[in-house]
């Protein structure tokens, strides 16, 4: 999908996520509020190219579609991993990873173009739909296509997260989703995006408003926490909780405090389990980190030895074959200029 509006975007919203699996409802429902007056979609040779495509594939029979070659290089070895669904009387049930199937395929546009990454697209749905689900499934992909083009002239929220810029930017997102999908659509596949992105821009909004103290800026702060669904403020306080730890952690070893008390004091906040899994994670690390610095040691000692730079080559070559197994070496050849 598109990226965020704002990274690392926390949550809040007018709309609940609510279930993830819905019957498919193809006639969009009027939208909560007003959306935002849009600008017309762009109109370049790419655009125009995209629908004229995603069109011509929707009325090609998926026994007729042309083979597009295998995946390009960045999606080697990769999968989408999603499994769509139909109900009992063939309709596609909406499920928020649909898009990630879409987005998927549409990552490698620029490395084999837009005719490839449509028709894989097409043959995907294909694959694991028929009929109705499947006539649905190629709609869903047209209109969003379309809406990724209509994002491109969206107003710009710039580097400086000015939260007036980035309010009139959600607006306009929330502006083209409400143009190009239903209401359950939206729920499934962005109310969850949408309320993180309002998170962060009401955050943001308040961190820049003058006139508040220190109290009463946290008292609002906190009023907006609670306003976040129960499963994303859990996420937050499991990532404040790591981060605490983690700098906790830090602290213990600059001390020079022995594993032990580390261990204890993951204990307490994780518990036993997660502790022990962490302190073994310390020991690999540790492990590893002497292994580099033994082939370090040998490696500089291959270097005053006054080979020529062939001989060399080979040494450390041969020297790193017998210290580290094919996917180490890598790690090391990454390294190997500093370590």
């Amino acid at each position: 999908m598109p990226k965020r509006i704002i990274p690392a975007a926390l949550a809040v919203g007018a709309i609940t996520v609510g279930a993830t699996l819905l019957l498919y409802q193809p006639a969009p429902l009027p939208s909560p509020s007003p959306a935002p007056v849009m600008q017309s979609a762009p109109n370049d040779a790419r655009s125009q190219q995209a629908r004229a495509l995603n069109q011509q594939l929707r009325a090609t029979p998926a026994t007729a579609l042309s083979d597009p070659g295998p995946l390009p290089a960045s999606l080697q070895g990769a999968s989408h991993g999603v499994i769509l669904h139909s109900d009992a009387q063939g309709n596609l049930m909406l499920q928020a990873d649909v898009l990630h199937l879409f987005d998927f395929y549409l990552a490698g546009r620029e490395e084999e173009g837009l005719d490839k990454v449509l028709t894989r697209i097409h043959q995907a749905l294909a694959a694991q739909l028929q009929g109705q689900g499947l006539e649905q499934a190629r709609d869903l992909l047209r209109r969003y296509v379309d809406y990724r083009i209509a994002l491109q002239n969206l107003p710009e929220a710039g580097a400086e997260l000015d939260a007036g810029a980035l309010r009139l930017r959600l607006d306009a997102i929330n502006g083209a989703r409400q143009q190009f999908f239903s209401r359950e659509e939206y729920a499934v596949f962005f109310a969850r995006d949408n309320a993180e992105d309002e998170y962060m821009v009401q955050r943001l909004a308040m961190a820049q408003q003058d006139g508040l103290s220190d109290a009463q800026r946290q008292q609002a702060l906190a009023e907006l926490e609670l306003q976040l669904p129960e499963d994303v403020r859990r996420v937050r306080a499991e990532s404040v909780r790591y981060g605490e730890l983690y700098a906790e952690t830090l602290a213990l070893q600059e001390q020079g405090a022995s594993a032990e008390e580390i261990r204890q004091l993951r204990e307490q906040s994780l518990g036993s389990e997660a502790a022990d899994a962490l302190a073994e994670l310390d020991r690999q690390q540790a492990a590893w980190q002497q292994r580099l610095r033994d082939y370090a040691s040998e490696r500089n000692r291959l270097r005053a030895a006054g080979l020529s730079q062939t001989d060399l080559q080979a040494a450390i070559a041969s020297l790193q074959s017998s210290r580290f197994d094919e996917l180490e070496r890598k790690r090391v050849q990454a390294l190997d200029s500093d370590l």
